[in-house]
């Protein structure tokens, strides 16, 4: 997927911001389409460009005390980009005093998060050409999940169900005993995807579900497992060309816990396999990376 410029990212988002991303859904329009957006936005841009995000404060800015704040980004060359400045229309409030916020301070609130991560579905939409798979209420859940996780690479998100209805909602995260190996930088930043699955912060999102449901009393070989991935770097989303299943650190819990079918995207739809086949597909996956005869 080409990386897109700060225009193009632009260019895309006012064609999806609406009342429901925006944080003042009565002001509103769609001849104002950034109005209320710019922490998400920001998110977004700072998702793609990296840098900082940059806030000041709004309340003593008449006619804009409501929106509370304003976001913006300072790319890693030291540029600045505000995606939303034409919500202010002439009245652009220069001068601003202004601090660096950490992402974790702006998804804290969680209507911005919600926002956020329905802005960003909209965007991964476009970018994977409209792939029918978004208009899907489970694989939006993966990836509503998935875009909780923190990690520096991948970001999964994982649903089980039992009888049609969802029992466990996970995404991948940060073990705490293996945080050493994502500070400063994720150590798989430099490792071939899918390889070596031991090694990494992230307890992965399948596991983590499976064992949710186990806690929880639940029949694992009663549960259909679902699970989809999505690089935020690029809002690329990990779309198989054929059915089967590639991690083997997974595989093996899938298998143990006997699981009835194991869902993937493949292509424009859920592929499912059982859990026997998953653990075979993904020992033929690894098999084939590390140039093994199995």
């Amino acid at each position: 997927m080409q990386a897109l410029t700060p225009e193009q990212l632009k260019t895309f988002l006012a064609t999806i911001c609406d009342e429901n991303t925006s944080l003042d859904s009565s002001g509103w329009s769609a001849e104002n389409p950034f109005w209320g957006h710019c922490a998400v936005v920001s998110l977004v841009a700072q998702d793609l460009f990296g840098g900082d995000l940059l806030r000041a404060s709004l309340e003593k800015v008449p006619g804009f005390e409501n929106m509370r704040s304003h976001y913006w980004n300072k790319l890693a060359d030291g540029s600045i980009i505000d995606l939303t400045a034409s919500q202010f229309g002439t009245r652009y409030p220069h001068g601003l005093n202004h601090e660096s916020k950490q992402r974790s301070y702006v998804l804290s609130y969680p209507e911005t998060a919600k926002r956020y991560k329905l802005l960003a579905l909209r965007l991964a939409k476009i970018l994977n050409n409209n792939n029918p798979l978004f208009d899907d209420p489970i694989y939006q859940k993966c990836l509503f999940n998935a875009l909780n996780s923190s990690c520096q690479k991948l970001k999964f998100g994982c649903v089980i169900t039992k009888d049609q209805t969802v029992i466990s909602e996970t995404h991948n995260q940060t073990l705490e005993p293996l945080k050493s190996f994502c500070e400063p930088t994720c150590i798989r930043l430099s490792m071939q995807s899918r390889s070596d699955a031991m090694i990494g912060a992230c307890g992965h999102a399948e596991e983590l579900g499976i064992w949710q449901v186990v806690r929880a009393g639940v029949q694992t070989n009663e549960c259909e497992l679902y699970v989809a991935g999505i690089d935020t770097r690029t809002y690329s989303v990990l779309i198989k060309k054929e059915s089967g299943f590639t991690c083997l650190r997974c595989g093996n819990q899938i298998y143990q816990s006997q699981l009835k079918q194991v869902y993937t995207p493949v292509v424009d739809r859920w592929v499912g396999i059982n859990a026997q086949e998953a653990l075979k597909s993904a020992l033929a996956f690894q098999a084939k990376l590390l140039g093994l005869n199995r």
